[in-house]
C-alpha cells in the first residue's frame, strides 16, 4: 500500500477529476432527463464496465513495468507528469461546443441500448488509457510492490467514479441546465485545465 499521504493525494485528485463533468456525465444527464434515473443508472453500468476494463489494462500493463524498472521509473513518472500538464493546457483551450446547449429529442431506448452507449462512450475515448498511464504511476511508492498499490488505486478510482457519476445521474433533471450552458462549458474547461496542469506541475517538481 502506498504511504497514507500519497494515497490521500490520489483520492483528492481523483475526486476533483471525477466531479468535473465530461462526456460520460453529459450522456448520463441527458439520459436521466429523458428517461429517468433508472435509465441513467443503466448507462452508468455500461460506463463503469468500460472503466473496469481500463483499470484491468492499466494494472496488467503498468504494474510489471514499474516493478521491473524499480527506482529507474522516476523518468517515466516525470514524462507522465509533463503529459498531465499538456492535457491541462489542451483542456483549457477546448472550444465551446454549441451542440451541448441544445436539448436532444425525447427518444426512449431499451436498457441494453443505454448500457451499450455508456460502455462505448467511455471505452472509445482515445485519451483515456494514455491519461491513466500518466496519472496512476505518480502515486506509486517505488520502495514497495507495485501490483498491490495499483490494485488499491484502481479500486479507489472506480469507487469514486461510480459515486460521482451516480450522483449526476440521479440529479440529472436539476443539473442539466448548468452542464450544457456556454458558461458551464467554460468553467468546466478552465477547472479541468487548472487541476490537470497543477497536478502535473506539482508532481514534476516533486520528482526533482
Amino acid at each position: 500500500m502506498p504511504p497514507t499521504s500519497l494515497y490521500l493525494a490520489f483520492v483528492a485528485a481523483t475526486f476533483v477529476l471525477c466531479v468535473i463533468p465530461g462526456p460520460v456525465v453529459t450522456f448520463l444527464v441527458a439520459t436521466g432527463i429523458h428517461q429517468g434515473p433508472r435509465a441513467a443508472l443503466t448507462g452508468l453500468a455500461g460506463s463503469t464496465t468500460a472503466l473496469t476494463i481500463h483499470m484491468i489494462l492499466v494494472v496488467a500493463g503498468l504494474a510489471p513495468l514499474l516493478a521491473a524498472l524499480g527506482h529507474g521509473a522516476d523518468w517515466l513518472k516525470f514524462i507522465g507528469a509533463l503529459y498531465l500538464i499538456w492535457l491541462g493546457i489542451q483542456a483549457w483551450r477546448t472550444p465551446i461546443d454549441a451542440a451541448d446547449e441544445t436539448t436532444p429529442r425525447r427518444t426512449h431506448h431499451a436498457p441494453r441500448v443505454l448500457y451499450r452507449r455508456g460502455l462505448l462512450i467511455s471505452l472509445t475515448n482515445p485519451k483515456t488509457l494514455v491519461f491513466y498511464a500518466a496519472f496512476f504511476p505518480q502515486f506509486i511508492d517505488p520502495t514497495q510492490a507495485a501490483l498491490p498499490q495499483f490494485i488499491l488505486l484502481a479500486i479507489s478510482f472506480i469507487t469514486i467514479s461510480i459515486l460521482s457519476d451516480g450522483a449526476y445521474a440521479l440529479a440529472a433533471g436539476h443539473l442539466a441546465p448548468y452542464l450544457k450552458s456556454r458558461r458551464a462549458q467554460i468553467i468546466r474547461n478552465r477547472a479541468t485545465g487548472i487541476v490537470l496542469s497543477a497536478a502535473g506541475l506539482g508532481l514534476a517538481l516533486a520528482r526533482r
